[in-house]
């Protein structure tokens, strides 16, 4: 009785310990994906990137001499 309780009580333990662990891994996996999107998204779709055509077109300025 006593070892039945302890195996059912073992077997609930190891459970939630591997439920919180995988909640972790998943917490863990969102999280980086998330930053490599962003990381993605700013290195190339920057706007230096860009064909010259659709950048606004700028006057350049001569220095006095």
């Amino acid at each position: 009785m006593v070892d039945q309780n302890y195996d059912r009580d073992y077997q609930a333990g190891r459970k939630a310990l591997n439920a919180g662990i995988d909640d972790a891994v998943k917490a863990i996996a969102s999280f980086l994906a998330t930053t490599g999107r962003a990381i993605h998204k700013f290195e190339f779709d920057a706007p230096w990137n860009q064909p010259v055509a659709s950048r606004k077109r700028t006057r350049r300025v001569r220095a006095a001499h």
